[in-house]
């Protein structure tokens, strides 16, 4: 099978090949019977544990084959290398907000969206290509799905008006439907990621939120279908981050 290197952050056009996704069984069980690989970061115990293994704390695909990564992901370094990414390591994550936020950025074809007061000043150099969207929320690309390169889904209000005022089409969803921990709930960004240009996986059913059938006919209005990859409630595992694509 040949594949390459997505272009456009968090948004292939064809079936995904390779993401990097937190290490859950079921999940990545799912994920390989679509046909999909999946790399996973350690543990890194500067962080809080509920998301101490998360994808989307630990690193940001900027586009094509360019990866900024938490300095703890040495094994995650060695494995992205021998596929051609080329890796620079970020500034060293802490448990306490905001040092935890540093990689926590959503990046698209066109923009870079986040709370860039404490974004890593390593990952804010390889976004000089991009329209830098400046936002309260921290947690940046837990809170937005991306559902193509003009529509996303996102609990936060702020995030929300932001990109409605640059012109895109934005799902505003309730809060605390998303399991993270007995302590905590999560986003759907964190719960979800595209694995296509037309299919968007989610960790869970999509019937578990209260608002499923408006999410639902949000993803048909963008002609993207949701692929449930577990059964159960939704659950933020620090999103599914797509890296190559076949071709």
């Amino acid at each position: 099978m040949r594949t390459e290197f997505i272009q456009n952050p968090n948004l292939p056009d064809k079936k995904i090949s390779l993401c990097a996704v937190q290490n859950d069984a079921e999940i990545i069980k799912a994920l390989n019977k679509l046909g999909i690989a999946a790399l996973s970061p350690e543990k890194d115990s500067s962080l809080y544990e509920e998301v101490s293994c998360h994808a989307d704390m630990l690193l940001c695909h900027t586009g094509y084959n360019k990866i900024i990564l938490a300095p703890s992901q040495k094994k995650l370094y060695n494995e992205l290398n021998k596929r051609g990414f080329e890796i620079i390591f970020s500034e060293e994550l802490k448990e306490a907000y905001p040092a935890d936020i540093l990689l926590n950025v959503a990046v698209s074809k066109s923009f870079a969206c986040a709370n860039f007061n404490f974004s890593s000043k390593i990952l804010l150099k390889s976004l000089q290509d991009k329209t830098l969207i400046n936002v309260k929320q921290g947690y940046t690309k837990c809170s937005l799905c991306f559902v193509s390169e003009n529509a996303y889904i996102t609990e936060d209000t702020g995030i929300a008006a932001v990109l409605r005022s640059k012109g895109a089409d934005v799902l505003l969803i309730e809060k605390g439907d998303i399991f993270l921990s007995e302590k905590h709930y999560g986003f759907f960004g964190g719960a979800a990621g595209k694995i296509s240009g037309n299919e968007l996986a989610v960790c869970g059913k999509l019937s578990t939120h209260r608002n499923s059938k408006v999410i639902e006919e949000f993803l048909y209005k963008h002609c993207v279908s949701p692929v449930e990859l577990c059964d159960g409630q939704i659950r933020d595992i620090g999103g599914i981050l797509p890296l190559t694509q076949e071709i």
